[in-house]
């Protein structure tokens, strides 16, 4: 896909200063196949400030994607792997920000002569746990997604952070679009003089536009 180069760039926008000179391991790419949202409400009866006091938006959500990208050779993050992830949010709905977390699997097709998710084989299973930013959702049509991922047991433990930007489908003139902010910033590259780029027929699913996640893998 022509959005895979994009990934790195898009990560590169989201480190903190900090981490700038470090060099992602692996990107993918994931979409949102399924979400379900709860809202809690903010208890009246608790001392305000506590946190029962905060409305949140609860959600849970499945991930899949079969665009990973290892940066050279990796024992983890290989190329031709699919990804799955589930996670649960509770986003402050003052803030717009909260707490991620759940699993993620890199998988192997145990018969790629087909295309066929039941032939889906757990390569690594990882914990992932982290910050969702959905300030910029609304107006700028994309969220954030920061954290740490780690893999294995005692004694075999394998661990890193990742970066992650969420592109969030929007209608305009009867066809769904995804931003596309440019090199240096949030976006998916497609190169479109006016910043958006037309979202692809595998990028639909029962007919509903699917919000896409580009993430960056570091160690």
């Amino acid at each position: 896909m022509r959005n895979c180069v994009a990934v790195l760039m898009a990560a590169a926008w989201l480190m903190p200063p900090v981490a700038s000179a470090q060099e992602p391991v692996a990107s993918a790419v994931l979409y949102e196949v399924n979400e379900a949202l709860r809202f809690l409400k903010p208890n009246s009866r608790r001392d305000f400030g506590s946190r029962a006091d905060v409305a949140r938006r609860l959600a849970h959500a499945s991930l899949l994607g079969k665009e990973v990208k290892p940066v050279g050779a990796h024992d983890l993050f290989k190329e031709g792997q699919f990804i799955q992830a589930e996670a649960n949010s509770a986003v402050n709905l003052s803030t717009g920000k909260g707490p991620i977390q759940g699993r993620m699997h890199l998988l192997t097709d145990l018969d790629p002569s087909r295309e066929s998710l039941d032939t889906l084989l757990v390569e690594v299973d990882a914990r992932i746990a982290g910050t969702l930013d959905l300030t910029t959702a609304a107006t700028y049509g994309y969220a954030t997604l920061s954290g740490t991922w780690n893999s294995g047991g005692k004694g075999n433990r394998r661990q890193g952070t990742l970066q992650g930007l969420f592109l969030i489908p929007f209608a305009m003139d009867g066809k769904y679009f995804y931003a596309d902010l440019g090199v240096g910033g949030p976006g998916t590259l497609c190169g479109s003089p006016d910043g958006l780029c037309p979202l692809g027929s595998d990028e639909f699913a029962l007919g509903i536009p699917l919000t896409k996640l580009v993430v960056a893998f570091f160690e």
